[in-house]
Protein backbone atom coordinates (compact mmCIF):
# COMPACT_ATOMS: atom_id res chain seq x y z
CA UNK A 1 0.00 0.00 0.00
CA UNK A 2 1.32 3.41 -0.91
CA UNK A 3 0.53 6.52 1.05
CA UNK A 4 0.32 10.02 -0.39
CA UNK A 5 3.24 12.29 0.38
CA UNK A 6 2.50 14.76 3.16
CA UNK A 7 1.43 18.17 1.93
CA UNK A 8 3.85 21.03 2.57
CA UNK A 9 2.68 23.60 5.09
CA UNK A 10 0.85 26.61 3.69
CA UNK A 11 2.51 29.00 6.15
CA UNK A 12 6.13 29.33 7.28
CA UNK A 13 7.01 31.61 10.19
CA UNK A 14 10.68 32.45 10.72
CA UNK A 15 11.94 33.49 14.15
CA UNK A 16 15.60 34.55 14.21
CA UNK A 17 17.29 34.04 17.57
CA UNK A 18 20.60 35.34 18.86
CA UNK A 19 21.28 34.48 22.52
CA UNK A 20 17.57 34.30 23.36
CA UNK A 21 17.49 31.56 26.00
CA UNK A 22 15.24 33.65 28.28
CA UNK A 23 12.73 34.97 25.72
CA UNK A 24 12.52 32.33 23.01
CA UNK A 25 10.56 29.64 24.86
CA UNK A 26 7.45 31.70 25.68
CA UNK A 27 7.46 33.19 22.19
CA UNK A 28 7.58 29.81 20.47
CA UNK A 29 4.88 28.34 22.67
CA UNK A 30 2.58 31.29 22.04
CA UNK A 31 3.07 31.09 18.26
CA UNK A 32 2.53 27.34 18.15
CA UNK A 33 -0.60 27.52 20.31
CA UNK A 34 -2.11 30.35 18.30
CA UNK A 35 -1.48 28.98 14.82
CA UNK A 36 -2.59 25.46 15.78
CA UNK A 37 -6.05 26.99 16.08
CA UNK A 38 -6.02 29.07 12.91
CA UNK A 39 -3.73 26.94 10.69
CA UNK A 40 -3.96 23.45 12.16
CA UNK A 41 -1.59 21.11 10.33
CA UNK A 42 -0.71 23.77 7.81
CA UNK A 43 2.12 25.79 9.31
CA UNK A 44 5.72 25.52 10.40
CA UNK A 45 7.87 27.66 12.68
CA UNK A 46 11.54 27.86 11.72
CA UNK A 47 13.83 28.95 14.52
CA UNK A 48 17.11 30.21 13.07
CA UNK A 49 19.87 30.12 15.67
CA UNK A 50 22.21 32.89 14.70
CA UNK A 51 25.63 32.34 16.27
CA UNK A 52 24.21 31.71 19.75
CA UNK A 53 26.64 31.29 22.64
CA UNK A 54 24.13 30.54 25.37
CA UNK A 55 21.44 27.87 25.88
CA UNK A 56 19.11 29.02 23.11
CA UNK A 57 19.55 25.70 21.29
CA UNK A 58 18.49 23.78 24.40
CA UNK A 59 15.35 25.91 24.73
CA UNK A 60 14.48 25.55 21.03
CA UNK A 61 14.95 21.78 21.15
CA UNK A 62 12.79 21.47 24.25
CA UNK A 63 9.89 23.25 22.53
CA UNK A 64 10.42 21.35 19.27
CA UNK A 65 10.28 18.02 21.14
CA UNK A 66 6.63 18.67 21.92
CA UNK A 67 5.75 20.61 18.79
CA UNK A 68 6.40 18.93 15.42
CA UNK A 69 5.61 22.24 13.72
CA UNK A 70 8.90 23.69 15.01
CA UNK A 71 12.09 23.23 12.99
CA UNK A 72 15.45 24.37 14.31
CA UNK A 73 18.21 25.64 12.00
CA UNK A 74 21.56 26.42 13.57
CA UNK A 75 24.40 28.54 12.20
CA UNK A 76 27.60 28.68 14.22
CA UNK A 77 28.73 32.07 12.94
CA UNK A 78 26.51 35.12 13.46
CA UNK A 79 24.46 35.94 10.36
CA UNK A 80 22.88 39.18 11.47
CA UNK A 81 19.13 39.55 11.95
CA UNK A 82 18.49 39.88 8.23
CA UNK A 83 20.81 37.00 7.41
CA UNK A 84 18.91 34.74 9.79
CA UNK A 85 15.59 35.71 8.22
CA UNK A 86 17.06 35.16 4.75
CA UNK A 87 18.25 31.63 5.65
CA UNK A 88 14.91 30.84 7.26
CA UNK A 89 13.04 31.85 4.12
CA UNK A 90 15.46 29.80 2.01
CA UNK A 91 14.56 26.70 4.05
CA UNK A 92 10.83 27.44 4.22
CA UNK A 93 8.16 25.40 2.44
CA UNK A 94 5.09 27.60 2.76
CA UNK A 95 3.32 29.64 0.11
CA UNK A 96 2.95 32.36 2.75
CA UNK A 97 5.95 33.58 4.75
CA UNK A 98 6.33 35.69 7.87
CA UNK A 99 9.02 36.64 10.31
CA UNK A 100 8.84 37.94 13.87
CA UNK A 101 11.38 38.72 16.54
CA UNK A 102 12.12 36.26 19.33
CA UNK A 103 11.34 38.89 21.97
CA UNK A 104 7.61 38.62 21.14
CA UNK A 105 7.12 42.39 20.99
CA UNK A 106 4.66 41.61 18.19
CA UNK A 107 2.65 38.67 19.50
CA UNK A 108 1.20 35.84 17.45
CA UNK A 109 -2.32 37.31 17.02
CA UNK A 110 -0.78 40.50 15.61
CA UNK A 111 1.46 38.61 13.18
CA UNK A 112 -1.67 36.71 12.10
CA UNK A 113 -3.15 40.04 10.99
CA UNK A 114 -0.23 40.50 8.60
CA UNK A 115 -0.69 37.02 7.16
CA UNK A 116 -4.40 37.65 6.64
CA UNK A 117 -3.56 40.82 4.70
CA UNK A 118 -1.69 38.76 2.09
CA UNK A 119 -4.99 37.83 0.51
CA UNK A 120 -4.86 41.09 -1.46
CA UNK A 121 -1.21 42.14 -1.06
CA UNK A 122 2.29 40.88 -1.82
CA UNK A 123 3.74 42.10 1.49
CA UNK A 124 2.26 43.15 4.82
CA UNK A 125 4.22 45.16 7.40
CA UNK A 126 3.35 45.93 10.99
CA UNK A 127 2.54 49.56 11.71
CA UNK A 128 3.23 50.42 15.35
CA UNK A 129 2.45 54.11 14.81
CA UNK A 130 -1.26 53.35 14.38
CA UNK A 131 -1.36 50.40 16.73
CA UNK A 132 -1.39 50.36 20.51
CA UNK A 133 1.27 49.66 23.10
CA UNK A 134 1.36 47.30 26.08
CA UNK A 135 3.78 47.09 28.98
CA UNK A 136 5.54 50.43 28.83
CA UNK A 137 7.18 52.61 26.21
CA UNK A 138 10.63 52.38 24.65
CA UNK A 139 13.23 54.74 26.09
CA UNK A 140 13.52 58.17 24.52
CA UNK A 141 16.68 57.24 22.60
CA UNK A 142 14.94 54.28 20.95
CA UNK A 143 11.99 56.47 19.98
CA UNK A 144 14.27 59.13 18.50
CA UNK A 145 16.21 56.57 16.48
CA UNK A 146 12.97 55.05 15.21
CA UNK A 147 11.71 58.47 14.13
CA UNK A 148 15.00 59.29 12.40
CA UNK A 149 15.03 55.91 10.61
CA UNK A 150 11.50 56.57 9.37
CA UNK A 151 12.40 60.00 8.03
CA UNK A 152 15.61 58.67 6.48
CA UNK A 153 13.73 55.88 4.71
CA UNK A 154 11.05 58.28 3.52
CA UNK A 155 13.27 61.08 2.24
CA UNK A 156 16.38 59.20 1.15
CA UNK A 157 14.86 55.96 -0.15
CA UNK A 158 11.46 57.36 -1.12
CA UNK A 159 9.57 54.84 1.00
CA UNK A 160 5.97 55.89 1.74
CA UNK A 161 5.51 53.54 4.70
CA UNK A 162 4.89 54.70 8.28
CA UNK A 163 6.94 52.02 10.04
CA UNK A 164 9.73 50.29 8.14
CA UNK A 165 11.48 48.79 11.17
CA UNK A 166 8.66 46.87 12.89
CA UNK A 167 9.98 43.41 13.74
CA UNK A 168 7.10 41.55 12.06
CA UNK A 169 6.43 41.31 8.35
CA UNK A 170 4.72 38.84 6.00
CA UNK A 171 4.96 38.20 2.27
CA UNK A 172 4.05 35.64 -0.31
CA UNK A 173 6.69 33.14 -1.37
CA UNK A 174 6.32 34.45 -4.92
CA UNK A 175 7.23 37.96 -3.75
CA UNK A 176 10.22 36.61 -1.82
CA UNK A 177 11.50 34.65 -4.82
CA UNK A 178 11.49 37.89 -6.79
CA UNK A 179 13.15 39.92 -4.04
CA UNK A 180 15.67 37.42 -2.66
CA UNK A 181 18.36 37.91 -5.34
CA UNK A 182 18.13 41.67 -4.80
CA UNK A 183 18.16 41.88 -1.00
CA UNK A 184 21.81 42.09 0.07
CA UNK A 185 21.66 43.51 3.59
CA UNK A 186 22.02 40.95 6.38
CA UNK A 187 21.87 43.21 9.43
CA UNK A 188 19.21 45.59 10.78
CA UNK A 189 19.00 47.28 7.34
CA UNK A 190 17.42 44.11 5.93
CA UNK A 191 13.91 45.57 6.33
CA UNK A 192 14.83 48.74 4.42
CA UNK A 193 16.43 46.69 1.66
CA UNK A 194 13.37 44.47 1.36
CA UNK A 195 10.92 47.36 1.24
CA UNK A 196 13.01 49.52 -1.08
CA UNK A 197 13.09 46.81 -3.73
CA UNK A 198 9.44 45.92 -3.19
CA UNK A 199 8.46 49.57 -3.64
CA UNK A 200 10.57 50.01 -6.78
CA UNK A 201 9.04 46.87 -8.27
CA UNK A 202 5.49 48.04 -7.65
CA UNK A 203 4.54 45.36 -5.16
CA UNK A 204 1.35 45.79 -3.16
CA UNK A 205 2.28 46.53 0.45
CA UNK A 206 -0.28 46.53 3.27
CA UNK A 207 0.46 48.61 6.37
CA UNK A 208 -1.36 46.86 9.18
CA UNK A 209 -1.71 48.44 12.64
CA UNK A 210 -0.40 46.07 15.30
CA UNK A 211 -0.54 45.98 19.07
CA UNK A 212 2.96 45.69 20.45
CA UNK A 213 4.82 45.64 23.72
CA UNK A 214 8.27 46.97 24.41
CA UNK A 215 10.56 44.46 26.13
CA UNK A 216 13.73 46.17 27.28
CA UNK A 217 15.30 43.27 29.18
CA UNK A 218 17.88 41.29 27.17
CA UNK A 219 17.44 43.57 24.16
CA UNK A 220 19.95 42.98 21.36
CA UNK A 221 19.58 46.46 19.85
CA UNK A 222 22.71 48.60 20.18
CA UNK A 223 21.46 52.09 19.24
CA UNK A 224 24.84 53.81 18.90
CA UNK A 225 26.15 51.03 16.63
CA UNK A 226 23.12 49.66 14.79
CA UNK A 227 21.50 53.00 13.90
CA UNK A 228 24.56 54.48 12.09
CA UNK A 229 25.14 51.19 10.27
CA UNK A 230 21.54 51.15 9.08
CA UNK A 231 21.69 54.74 7.87
CA UNK A 232 24.97 54.14 6.03
CA UNK A 233 23.59 50.96 4.46
CA UNK A 234 20.79 53.03 2.91
CA UNK A 235 23.26 54.46 0.38
CA UNK A 236 23.92 51.00 -1.05
CA UNK A 237 20.23 50.11 -0.88
CA UNK A 238 19.26 53.16 -2.94
CA UNK A 239 21.90 52.45 -5.55
CA UNK A 240 20.95 48.78 -5.92
CA UNK A 241 17.21 49.35 -5.91
CA UNK A 242 17.51 51.88 -8.71
CA UNK A 243 19.74 49.55 -10.70
CA UNK A 244 17.80 46.32 -10.14
CA UNK A 245 14.27 47.61 -10.65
Amino acid sequence: MTFPAPQPPRLSIVIPAYNEEFRLGPTLREYVDHFRVSHSGGFEVLVVLNGCRDNTRVVADQVAAGAPEVRVLEFVKPLGKGGAVWEGFAASRGALLAFADADNMVAAPETAKLIDALGEHDIAIGDRSRGSTDDGRPPLLRRLISALSHQWGKRFLGLPYRDTQCGAKALTSAAWRDLAPRVRERGWAFDLDLLAHAHRRGMRVAETPVRWRHVAQWSKVRPWIDAPRTLIAAFGIRRRSRRDS
